[in-house]
């Protein structure tokens, strides 16, 4: 039997490929290395491309890095996608705290970590808090979007879905500092248990 020939890649998919590779080398290093150690040349060299392949999609590491993040943010988001169909249906208390425990993941992990280390990087680098901060605003729709599936139709559709989730936000980026630095799992996990407990009366106040 004769294999039909593979048809061969379009110029995009090129493209697409190779800044594929680039935020998956960022990614491996800044997990391995840290900011400070990660370099445009340390990504090129795992990504296998040229210095112009690399230059032509980043033209600077903060460009390079705030990408990172929204790329984390996707493969992310492709996880808590495939794992929606699992929660419990409807909209009641099990779904609430499975949604909310769910989320929560992605505040744990050297994922995060990273997520921390760029924010803080990006106090004196006035370069990559501006790319930082349009990239986190995308980051946040994406994740508004993607908890309207977590926590199903009719929980967001309730008044006060989007303040409820702003605020369930910024609690777990917190309770992630927190449980880094300090090491402090258990109380932080505790807050998060006492916030699934809170998070329904938020639903029914609207928006300020």
């Amino acid at each position: 039997m004769t294999v039909p020939a593979r048809a061969p890649r379009t110029q995009q998919q090129r493209r697409d490929e190779t800044r594929r590779a680039l935020l998956d080398a960022a990614v491996e290093s800044l997990v391995e290395l840290g900011f400070a150690r990660t370099t445009t040349l340390e990504v090129q060299r795992r990504a296998k491309v040229s210095r112009g392949a690399l230059l032509h999609h980043f033209p600077s590491k903060a460009e390079l890095l705030a990408a990172t993040i929204e790329h984390l943010a996707e493969l992310r988001g492709r996880e808590l996608k495939d794992r929606a169909p699992q929660l419990p249906a409807g909209g009641g208390t099990p779904r609430i705290e499975a949604a909310i425990a769910l989320l929560w993941e992605c505040f744990r992990g050297p994922l995060f970590e990273v997520t921390l280390e760029l924010r803080g990087a990006a106090r004196t680098d006035r370069e990559l808090r501006a790319a930082l901060a349009v990239a986190e605003r995308h980051v946040r729709d994406r994740i508004l979007h993607q908890s309207r599936t977590l926590f199903g139709a009719e929980l967001s559709a309730r008044p006060g879905f989007e303040r409820a989730l702003d605020l369930t936000l910024h609690l777990m980026i917190g309770a992630g500092m927190t449980a880094i630095l300090h090491g402090e799992e258990a109380r932080v996990e505790t807050l998060v248990d006492e916030w699934k407990s809170l998070f329904p009366s938020l639903l029914q106040q609207g928006d300020p």
